[in-house]
């Protein structure tokens, strides 16, 4: 199911009427600041009639503009913004992470086996995430791996990876349709794939998976900084782990 956010984002984006986009801009952008402007201020933000709100807000599937403030607050409160972050200290962060990729053994285990048994790597990343992703190429192809992030722009001529590749599905924000549509016609059944995802996103990869790992450890927020931190460190701890049993 699409959350607020990814319905103002694809709103943003695709709907025709100029209004609707301004209003969707607007709702965006009071979030990410945690302004919940009531209707009035809205429309006068955004120099639109109050009735355009409510027309907007049916318009993307709610019954009204109150119905959809409700669902944005909640969602806020989902992602943990409305905590102060100055209250948490980085060495709380970092350990936080650690007892993340601690619990999740199992993955790190799966992963470790897989890497070292396979040559080849593919990488479908998130946006948000891209910076991890690169830190991951430079980890791997240092032992001779071959690792490959790959475009998400979707060809007519994509054939199936082969069997003996693995692949690693980092499914983090929220605009992600073109990285899916490509992931699936590239995934190969016989492959590995391993899919690190967070709770919400992972109800769109209605497909196998040899191991998924969920972003789930305490003070994320979905901010991108500490989610390709995160990624990165995991990252790490596999890679050192996969040294450890070569040598």
């Amino acid at each position: 199911m699409e959350s607020v956010l990814e319905k103002l984002e694809k709103a943003s984006k695709t709907i025709d009427e100029t209004s609707y986009k301004i209003i969707a801009q607007e709702i965006l952008k009071n979030f990410f600041a945690g302004v919940f402007n009531n209707q009035e201020a809205l429309a006068k933000q955004c120099y639109v009639a109050v009735s355009q709100v409510t027309k907007f807000s049916k318009k993307i599937g709610y019954s009204g503009y109150r119905e959809l403030l409700f669902n944005l607050k909640n969602e806020y409160k989902h992602y943990g913004w409305d905590q102060n972050e100055n209250e948490v200290t980085s060495i709380e962060k970092f350990n936080q992470i650690t007892k993340w990729i601690s619990k999740n053994y199992r993955f790190v285990r799966a992963i470790v086996q897989a890497i070292k048994a396979k040559e080849t790597i593919n990488i479908y990343a998130s946006y948000q995430v891209r910076h991890a992703a690169k830190y991951i190429v430079e980890l791997f192809s240092s032992m001779d791996k071959v690792v490959k992030i790959i475009s998400n722009e979707l060809r007519n001529d994509m054939k199936p990876n082969k069997a003996d590749e693995i692949n690693l599905v980092l499914l983090c924000s929220r605009d992600n349709e073109s990285l899916i549509r490509v992931f699936k016609a590239q995934n190969n059944p016989e492959q590995q794939s391993f899919l690190v995802t967070t709770e919400r996103q992972k109800e769109k990869m209605k497909m196998p998976f040899e191991e998924i790992m969920l972003i789930d450890y305490n003070f994320d927020k979905s901010k991108k900084v500490y989610r390709n931190l995160a990624i990165e460190m995991l990252f790490m701890y596999i890679f050192e782990n996969i040294q450890e049993l070569s040598n």
